[in-house]
């Protein structure tokens, strides 16, 4: 008896050990198995983007098969890459997926194969039908708010009828409602957008709680940002803008005011996301470059994003107030050759531009007031177009037509140029001063449609 009594607690002891066993193992499984065949892919490249745990690169086989292990902290959206196809999809740890693709064929629809194959397709069915709503973007946006809240709330409910009546997984269900409540909230923040756009800044056509539930909505979860990725965070970085612009501070620097609202912010997915997006603006006209960068360093948490950063600062170190300004010998419209030190013994305000861009057109009347005004004084206006080669007849004809003044030029190779890049510009307008010894005084200048830019010229002028 007592022999037996042994032999039952060895079983049972074997028995809770094997399933604590299984339990580790399965908790090990932190991975997703992502197999894909995409046809025509040529040397086009592939990757992951829209989530932080497998963001990059995916290596892809002669033939446009591959395979990938993707680590996952928790289940979430991901989006694939393919040239200029994206692919949709949810991924969750333990999930086996493969799909084949043909990106030269519209008509061929990506075919996945797995587990979660009917969860693929229902994605790449809710896409096609949030798109078909939007198809005449200014007419959808553009219509009475009671309207646009019926309609964007008619297709949720379609698409929740959907969800709920389907066979998928309630882990998968529950996180897929919340994703459709966050496309609503981002759609009703574009059309409040897009309201004030067209009535020039006015907000008062939209009704009375219209945005409640974004502003009942946790903006500093990083659970969310992880696995909602854009879908969380384009509501989170929107919502800090319009806080700064309520703010309605003029004196603050543009980065440095969103730095101030991140350092009260918890999740690092939401300040690298905010950073990385705004990084275009760490720019001369910060103020303190060095305080910033240590100041961005300290907000990060992701060392390609640090190292982004660093690179930022080695630019734009070399373009504070009173360092050298990098040269230029540019193509002039009227014929030759004007260089940088062709102009020496004037100040020279630069207007960097191109004629695809709308605010660079809006600031030429601006710009040939400023001309007016300063006309014989020891000042140079100079504007360097950016257009390409394939630009270069478009960017003649309208100087001729627009009779742009001052001295116009094109660069050699646009965003490429060294002047462009010695400047770190990529975006545009972008103005900048030079004094009469080749200095910079600013290298983010006021623009000509500000009122502060003639007492700013008077100053040097004097």
């Amino acid at each position: 008896m007592k022999t037996n009594i042994v032999l039952i607690a060895a079983i049972c002891l074997f028995s809770i050990t094997s399933c604590e066993k299984k339990e580790e193992e399965k908790k090990e499984i932190d991975y997703a198995i992502l197999h894909g065949t995409i046809k025509n892919l040529g040397d086009l490249k592939v990757f992951l983007f829209d989530n932080p745990d497998v963001n990059g690169p995916i290596a892809v086989n002669p033939d446009g098969t591959f395979t990938d292990t993707l680590h996952l902290s928790q289940s979430g959206y991901v989006k694939l890459r393919a040239g200029y196809s994206t692919i949709d999809m949810f991924l969750s740890q333990g999930d086996e997926l493969t799909f084949t693709t043909d990106i030269a064929s519209q008509d061929s629809p990506t075919v996945f194969t797995g587990e979660s194959a009917t969860i693929q397709q229902y994605i790449m069915t809710k896409n096609e039908e949030q798109t078909t709503l939007m198809q005449d973007y200014e007419l959808f946006f553009g219509q009475e708010p009671e309207t646009f809240i019926s309609d964007i709330n008619s297709l949720k409910e379609r698409q929740i009828k959907i969800l709920e009546s389907s066979a998928f997984p309630e882990a998968f269900k529950k996180i897929e409602l919340k994703a459709l409540t966050l496309y609503n909230m981002n759609l009703k923040m574009h059309y409040v957008s897009n309201q004030k756009y067209l009535a020039g800044g006015d907000d008062s056509m939209i009704p009375d709680g219209f945005l409640d539930d974004v502003g009942a909505l946790d903006k500093d979860n990083d659970a969310n940002a992880r696995q909602y990725n854009s879908m969380y965070l384009e509501i989170v970085t929107n919502d800090l803008m319009n806080t700064l612009e309520t703010k309605q501070d003029t004196v603050t620097p543009f980065l440095e005011g969103i730095v101030n609202e991140l350092e009260n912010y918890k999740s690092p997915t939401i300040k690298n996301h905010v950073i990385s997006s705004m990084l275009f603006a760490f720019s001369p006209s910060e103020g303190d470059v060095h305080a910033m960068k240590d100041r961005l360093l300290a907000l990060v948490s992701d060392q390609k994003l640090e190292e982004s950063i660093t690179a930022r600062y080695d630019v734009i170190k070399a373009l504070v107030k009173g360092q050298p300004s990098p040269a230029f010998t540019y193509e002039n419209y009227k014929g030759g050759e004007t260089a940088l030190n062709d102009l020496e013994g004037k100040y020279v305000y630069i207007d960097v531009w191109a004629t695809w861009c709308g605010p660079c057109i809006g600031e030429i009347p601006y710009l040939k007031e400023l001309e007016h005004k300063y006309e014989n004084k020891n000042i140079e206006f100079v504007s360097i177009s950016v257009d390409t080669k394939d630009d270069y007849t478009k960017w003649r004809k309208m100087v001729a037509n627009k009779e742009l003044g001052g001295t116009q030029l094109i660069t050699e190779n646009a965003f490429n140029s060294d002047f462009i890049e010695s400047y770190a510009i990529n975006a545009i307008p972008r103005f900048i001063i030079i004094d009469p010894e080749g200095n910079i005084v600013s290298a983010d200048a006021t623009r000509p449609s500000d009122a502060s830019i003639e007492s700013k010229l008077d100053d040097l002028l004097k």
